[in-house]
């Protein structure tokens, strides 16, 4: 039978043990203290340093920042922070701190050179106690610095997964680092690395800002800045040069009022604005010098975190002239075009009616001259138009062969002697005798010679008098058209040979505006000049060159 134990009294203590289990329990309350208030530090040392990383979005103030947090609280000689180049993958030290900060900032490392370029490209930490003894360790940098490096942690700045940069702290002041030392930089790190990609969108946003200011304020079209209901935020200079005023003037007035545009449309493009629509109207504008057009377009836009409307004109005020200019050659080349034709048809018409009454041949054969000329009017105006074209595109390219400058004059005044008897004009011819032959190509020479004795015709007053002439000019040849006509002024004269161009010198005197653009096109094709001399109420001068071929 066992003996009871319940009431057995335990043995006293000794004065030993009494004395050694209260200093047990202090020692691990003390213990637990020490970590509990480390602990504490640590997170206040990282709430700190969130606080200072947020502080600013200036990515250079961070890094800063940053490097004066970790050398103040790991008491270290020296501390710096690199980032990665994304075009050259080198590892760039931004900022630096402690001994030697100066020399370190700007220095760049290859991809896993040294310890931080290691760090780098493998995206682990590092913590080496012996730098000299650890093989990955590079001594460029204190060679050029004249540190040394004894211990080094070193730990990567990550986001999304990607190392981008790390920050390498030297040499603390207890000789060595343990693995909170690493767990403590790593978080730090982690704040960094949030840090640092805030600050770059910050700075993305600032570059488009920027970029947006310059396009806004050097843009060739003037922009408007509006509020809902219409009245001007903001506007760059070629919007105050067209509103003729200043900015402060402007800023807060009606823009549509300026315009002078009408209040339902400006309701109206108002709406539709609002409404995420992009109306285009032409607005036409009075100024001191006549009228504009402008091609207004609205868009609605965020400004300032407020809903707002970007108005942007183009001026259209040449474009309006060229649509003017476009229809009034259309009119043009429909009354040229329909008069040869019309000529035709009715010659037709007699000749069938001729025949069928059996009436005299000769009247025919008139009828058939008249028709045959028209058609050959007629073709000579579509011809220009395709030769014009393969011209300019450079794809009539001359066929050059020797030509007697004096012949080609000669033949070119045959052809138009009958219009000058029609008007009672006289054309004078003057050729320099012993002329040497050109390189050129006779149905093109002669058709710039017939195209400028045409149009001296038709701008010389009856019983007026044209000469063409021909010389010898040094290494060209030297051809020349001149009239009695009324001239033509000096703003005339720099585009008289665009497409297009009409003299309108003499009323009545038609034409598509083509001959003297095929003038210069073939002469330029020829390697030759072509100009004009005229003084109004004189007459003018046409002349063109072409070279003399070479030995």
């Amino acid at each position: 039978m066992k003996r009871s134990t319940k009431n057995r009294k335990r043995p006293p203590k000794t004065r030993a043990e009494s004395s050694a289990r209260p200093e047990v329990g202090q020692q691990v309350a003390a213990e637990e203290l020490d970590a509990l208030k480390k602990q504490v530090r640590e997170l206040a040392f990282l709430h700190e340093t969130s606080q200072v990383l947020t502080a600013t979005l200036d990515l250079d103030q961070v890094l800063q920042s940053l490097m004066s947090q970790v050398r103040d609280y790991f008491q270290v000689d020296a501390v710096s922070a690199a980032l990665v180049d994304v075009r050259t993958g080198d590892l760039v030290f931004r900022v630096a701190a402690g001994e030697a900060a100066a020399g370190i900032v700007g220095m760049r490392l290859a991809p896993g050179q040294g310890i931080a370029g290691w760090v780098a490209e493998k995206g682990k930490p590092a913590l080496v106690p012996s730098a000299r003894e650890d093989k990955r360790f590079d001594p460029a940098a204190d060679d050029a610095t004249a540190f040394e490096t004894r211990a080094v942690l070193a730990v990567p700045i990550q986001i999304e997964g990607h190392t981008i940069g790390i920050i390498e702290a030297l040499n603390p002041a207890s000789g060595a680092y343990g693995a909170e030392a690493q767990r403590l930089l790593c978080a730090v790190a982690e704040l960094a690395g949030v840090a640092i990609r805030n600050a770059g969108l910050h700075e993305r946003v600032r570059q488009a800002e920027r970029r947006y200011e310059s396009l806004f304020h050097q843009s060739a079209d003037p922009v408007v800045v509006l509020d809902p209901e219409g009245r001007i935020l903001d506007l760059n200079r070629r919007a105050e040069e067209l509103l003729d005023d200043s900015r402060d003037e402007l800023i807060g007035s009606s823009l549509f009022r300026l315009l002078g545009q009408a209040e339902r449309e400006a309701v109206r493009s108002l709406r539709e604005a609002r409404e995420g629509e992009q109306p285009t109207r032409r607005v036409r504008l009075s100024t001191g010098d006549g009228h504009r057009f402008v091609d207004a377009h609205m868009a609605r836009i965020s400004y300032g975190g407020q809903e707002a409307i970007q108005w942007v004109g183009h001026d259209a005020t040449e474009q309006v002239a060229l649509e003017r200019t476009r229809e009034d050659l259309t009119h043009m080349i429909v009354h040229d075009l329909r008069n040869p034709l019309a000529s035709m048809m009715s010659s037709l018409q007699l000749i069938r009616k001729s025949l069928a009454d059996r009436e005299d041949l000769r009247l025919v054969r008139e009828i058939i001259a008249v028709a045959i000329r028209s058609g050959e009017r007629l073709h000579g105006l579509t011809d220009s138009l395709l030769e014009l074209g393969r011209l300019e595109a450079g794809e009539a390219e001359p066929d050059r062969i020797p030509l007697e400058p004096g012949t080609l004059v000669q033949e070119a005044v045959e052809l138009a002697q009958p219009i000058a008897l029609g008007k009672r004009q006289t054309i004078g011819v003057q050729v320099e005798p012993g002329l040497p032959r050109v390189l050129a190509d006779p149905a093109l020479i002669a058709r710039v010679l017939g195209n400028l004795i045409d149009n001296a015709l038709k701008y010389t007053p009856e019983k007026g008098r044209v000469t063409v002439s021909v010389e010898k000019a040094g290494s060209e040849i030297l051809f020349a058209v001149s009239d009695t006509g009324p001239g033509i002024d000096a703003e005339m004269r720099e585009r008289v040979f665009d497409r297009f161009a009409r003299l309108g010198r003499v009323e009545g005197v038609e034409g598509i505006g083509l001959g003297l653009t095929f003038c210069k096109l073939a002469v330029v094709a020829h390697g030759g000049r072509i100009w004009v001399d005229s003084e109004p109420g004189v007459g003018a001068t046409f002349r063109f060159t072409l070279p003399l071929p070479t030995e």
